[in-house]
């Protein structure tokens, strides 16, 4: 304005001095306005608006030497990493995105730094009143919370999209957004930046330089300088400053627990409540860690807090459900009516009674229609994910980037002009995030296959920009998983697509957290030599201890023929001295302890071990380090016997199965897999077809694809072999043993697997079974043993009292007694939802005859006591019988097949245990074929899966794709 030099204080020193035609006397107010309008916007949603008001207030308090948000972090930046590294401020553009690393102590310089003149903020110079002064004081506040709320709406952004729309993100993410809450936690310590500056560096994967570290206490787990180091640090440091800051304890309670810091972690939950009693994370989490103590009682009720509190919270609610089906405590369970009750025919009211969903007017309902209710919502929800980040600038890059080495220079033009086609296609539409990672990734493998291929085939050279590994777009948000994880859908009423769908939203995850990392080199990696004659293959686990896996696997390393297949084994937990990780220690050619190592030592070991095959024993199960094969170190990765279902996943190559646990019927149709046009063609993510749940290719065994060892390692399996009658009077001592009480003529049906597995339908069916054959019982395990009350007060509700009666518990029994054991059963009725897995095998290295029912042809993990029964079986006419007799098509043919079984069954007075009837004769020949059999014939599986190694690895090299079944390869005599 021209007469500027007219209005009351224009003479005075500072005047506009804001930006605004007042008085310096007037800035402070004028501040205080622009964040609380800030504040205002926020609270409507308008975080666009909010993150202007705030920057607008940043600005004037560091007197308007930046143009706008990002000048001031480069500044912070330069400034504070000369003063670390001893080196002159330049102002050259940052070469680095890596975040820096301060200590709550250097942090707490970084203003002196920054305005090194006065030490304090620019727009405190007009102002008078000296360091004491409340004019002062209020303005520093002001400013330390508009840079607190300013950088929480860039990390909000960060992880929800939909909370960042209008705003304009800051360059580095992470990097810069930590460098606005140094420079507030410097103005004013504060509990709340504390906190969120713990919530960033927690998830920050690099270590700073150890002599800026400052490390004053060693963690057990936790490398000193990291950023979980770090966070530990910035956490205690804000409860010094406020003792009673729930979320603090909370997110405190967290990290610890991440870190293998059970106890404390529930201390510090506990904590958080004291703080605040509806707290509803704090609940939720403290639920979650007294659960895996095995406080299942208190975790329920701390779940129920949790959603009293807040009805919506997503993660509470099903953890509630978890805890719930875990105890079988179904009250209000209710039930998905969905496909006619196909899914889940028996529902249970709030008084605990049955509800038939083929009933008409039949509708969903109870807490489990909740479950399945919040995850079709996030599942719809994530399909935007990613949504409008193929901007034309990230467009033509992608394009250069996928098709740099595939096809020839004739055909170029094309491929980029129908690539470019098929990207505009997908811009703005949903799926957009997904598909562009998929391909980012398949680019990714399909250049290391390139570099394979000009190393040791073509044996040529490019230049090494060629092998640049592509990247995603730095815009593009990390995605959120469903609060439902892969292994609990193996006990969900889901639909074949969301069961696909949560594998997938999980696998995108660890794929985008994984090629964000700082860690990853510019090129893929350097792809191994050629087998001399052998493949190297990997194998990565948690499981390597005294844990179902290594009972199953143990001899398999040891066993490989190390002409045709040399075996890694990289260990990700500590040694816990079993018998079994000693086994696999010494019997494998090369065993790594990896328990202490990060994904980057752990992904460059693999990679300097030359790996041909790398293979996940974990899938989607605790301890799972999927990080690792998102980084793609290995040319194939597969996955088979740790996690029965889809990965979901661009890193995982193949799954190991067979026809009955992945039934042809299940996969995707699009079988290649190999090419960037491939990737585009697949809908793999979108498409009208909803009844696939595999895209990974599979490879089929030639006979049961589950390993069993128990032939080398199961205690009787090392004792003189035993005559049939002789094991008759063994079986019935320990029977009467276990059993004193009950008759003679007693049927006994088992069921050896944790209660979480059975559910409404299967349990009225056990009961419909036992008041069909009168002399039977029913034995189940404690497993949990808050189980047994809620199962036998709804047998009392739902059958008789002589029924109800007849279901028996014991204790759960070690390993070598749990096998041994499983002969007194006369029938093991599996469970259908989820079958037994390795408790099948056990129980059918015993003798005792096995009925099961493949409820659904998705669900591989409904599928495998048929698979594992199947190889269990001698490969003959009767064995074919068998399998008729004991793998039910229906829940009713499971009823009728049960009862027939158990009526036959007669053992005379006096008989000592030698019976009659159709049981006995499945029990006698499953007892001597278990010596010849394939599921137990470790050295044949192995060899099976030599065959499907070498199979794959020559796919590899031709660049061909799809299935493998081995029944149509030669199988190699060695």
């Amino acid at each position: 304005m021209s007469d500027w030099k007219d209005l009351v204080g224009a003479s005075e020193p500072g005047f506009g001095s804001s930006g605004f035609a007042i008085p310096p006397s007037d800035n402070g107010r004028i501040l205080a306005l622009i964040h609380a309008k800030g504040n205002m916007l926020y609270s409507v949603g308008d975080n666009g608006g909010a993150a202007k008001a705030f920057e607008d207030a940043v600005l004037i308090a560091v007197g308007r030497h930046f143009t706008n948000v990002q000048g001031l972090v480069d500044h912070i930046l330069r400034v504070v990493t000369a003063r670390l590294y001893n080196t002159q401020v330049e102002k050259p553009a940052r070469v680095s995105h890596d975040p820096l690393l301060l200590t709550p102590e250097q942090a707490m310089s970084t203003a002196k730094a920054c305005f090194p003149a006065l030490g304090e903020l620019p727009f405190l110079r007009y102002i008078p009143g000296g360091s004491t002064g409340m004019q002062r004081k209020a303005i520093i506040s002001t400013t330390s919370n508009s840079l607190l709320s300013l950088a929480k709406i860039f990390q909000d952004g960060m992880s929800n999209p939909s909370r960042s729309v209008r705003v304009t993100p800051l360059q580095a993410g992470v990097r810069d957004i930590l460098a606005l809450y140094y420079l507030s936690l410097a103005l004013q310590p504060s509990p709340s930046t504390a906190n969120n500056v713990g919530i960033l560096l927690a998830g920050v994967p690099q270590v700073a330089p150890s002599a800026h570290t400052m490390q004053k206490v060693e963690v057990p787990g936790v490398v000193p300088g990291s950023g979980i180091a770090l966070a530990l640090q910035y956490y205690n440091y804000g409860l010094q400053l406020d003792q009673h800051h729930a979320h603090l304890y909370t997110n405190l309670g967290s990290l610890l627990k991440d870190i293998g810091q059970l106890d404390a972690a529930i201390t510090m939950y506990e904590r958080a409540v004291k703080c605040d009693g509806r707290f509803d994370i704090a609940l939720a989490n403290l639920a979650n860690a007294v659960k895996d103590k095995g406080r299942i009682s208190a975790a329920i009720g701390f779940y129920k807090r949790a959603v009293e509190v807040n009805p919506d919270f997503a993660e509470a609610v099903c953890g509630l459900a978890n805890a719930l089906n875990s105890v079988c405590g179904w009250q209000s369970r209710g039930g998905i009516a969905d496909d006619g009750g196909r899914r889940d025919r028996w529902h249970v009211d709030r008084n605990g009674m049955l509800l038939d969903a083929r009933q008409p007017g039949a509708t969903s309902s109870g807490w489990i229609k909740r479950v399945v209710d919040i995850v079709e919502k996030q599942l719809v929800d994530g399909e935007s994910w990613g949504c409008g980040v193929l901007q034309p600038t990230i467009l033509e890059k992608m394009l250069l980037q996928v098709l740099i080495l595939d096809g020839s220079l004739d055909d170029a033009i094309d491929r980029q002009d129908s690539l470019r086609q098929v990207l505009r296609s997908w811009h703005h539409q949903k799926w957009e995030g997904a598909r562009l990672t998929r391909l980012v990734e398949r680019a990714t493998r399909r250049i290391s296959w390139h570099r394979y291929q000009d190393s040791h085939v073509r044996k040529q050279r490019r230049t090494s920009t060629c092998y640049d590994r592509p990247q995603l777009p730095a815009n593009l948000s990390v995605p959120t998983a469903p609060t439902v994880l892969p292994f609990h859908t193996f006990t969900a009423p889901m639909s074949p697509k969301q069961i696909r769908l949560i594998s997938q939203r999980n696998g995108l995850r660890i794929s985008v957290c994984t090629l964000r990392a700082p860690w990853l080199p510019r090129e893929v990696y350097p792809p191994p030599l050629p087998p001399s004659p052998q493949l190297h293959v990997g194998y990565v686990s948690s499981d390597f201890n005294n844990h179902p896996l290594a009972h199953l696997m143990q001899s398999v390393f040891g066993m490989h023929n190390r002409k045709r297949v040399e075996a890694y084994c990289y260990a990700t937990t500590a040694n816990d001295n079993s018998v079994h990780r000693r086994q696999i220690q010494g019997e494998a050619p090369h065993f790594r302890d990896a328990s202490g190592w990060t994904a980057e030592r752990l992904v460059n070991q693999i990679v300097r071990d030359g790996i041909h095959i790398l293979v996940n024993l974990n899938g989607y199960t605790r301890g799972a380090r999927n990080e690792v094969f998102a980084a793609r170190p290995a040319p194939i990765q597969m996955a088979f016997m740790g996690f029965a279902g889809t990965l979901g996943a661009e890193w995982c190559d193949y799954l190991l199965a067979d026809e009955t646990s992945i039934p042809p019927s299940t996969l995707r149709p699009w079988r290649r897999n190999v090419d960037v046009e491939d990737q585009l063609a697949d809908d793999n993510n979108g498409g009208d077809d909803n009844s696939w749940v595999y895209g990974e290719n599979v490879i089929f065994c030639r006979d049961t694809f589950f390993c069993c060892d128990h032939r080398q390692s199961a205690p009787d399996a090392k004792e003189p072999k035993v005559s049939w009658s002789e094991e008759q009077a063994r079986r019935w001592a320990m029977r009467k043993g276990l059993f004193p009480n009950i008759p003679d003529d007693a049927v006994i049906f088992g069921n050896f697997n944790q209660l979480y597995k059975i559910e409404p339908t299967t349990f009225r069916t056990w009961l419909r079974i036992l008041a069909r054959v009168p002399n039977a019982i029913l034995w189940l395990l404690r497993f949990p043993d808050l189980g047994e009350s809620h199962l036998l007060n709804t047998a009392r509700q739902w059958a008789t009292p002589d029924v109800a009666s007849r279901v028996i518990f014991t204790d759960v029994a070690p390993k070598h007694l749990h096998i041994s054991r499983a002969r007194v059963c006369d029938l093991v009725i599996d469970t259908p939802e989820c079958n037994a897995h390795t408790t099948a095998a056990d129980v059918l290295w015993s003798g005792t005859p096995l009925l099961t029912l493949p409820r659904y042809e998705y669900k591989m993990c409904s599928r495998m006591a048929a698979s594992i029964l199947k190889g269990a079986l001698p490969k003959n006419a009767e064995g074919d019988q068998v399998t008729v007799e004991l793998i039910a098509t229906s829940e009713e043919d499971y009823e009728e097949k049960a009862v027939s079984l158990g009526k036959s069954l007669l053992y005379p007075p006096g008989s000592q245990g030698v019976g009659q009837g159709r049981l006995v004769e499945l029990r006698h020949m499953l007892y001597e074929a278990r010596w010849t059999s394939g599921l137990f014939d470790t050295k044949r599986w192995t060899r099976d899966l030599e065959d499907a190694y070498e199979e794959a690895w020559r796919r590899w090299v031709a660049g061909e794709g799809g299935d493998i079944w081995l029944s149509d390869i030669p199988r190699k005599e060695t």
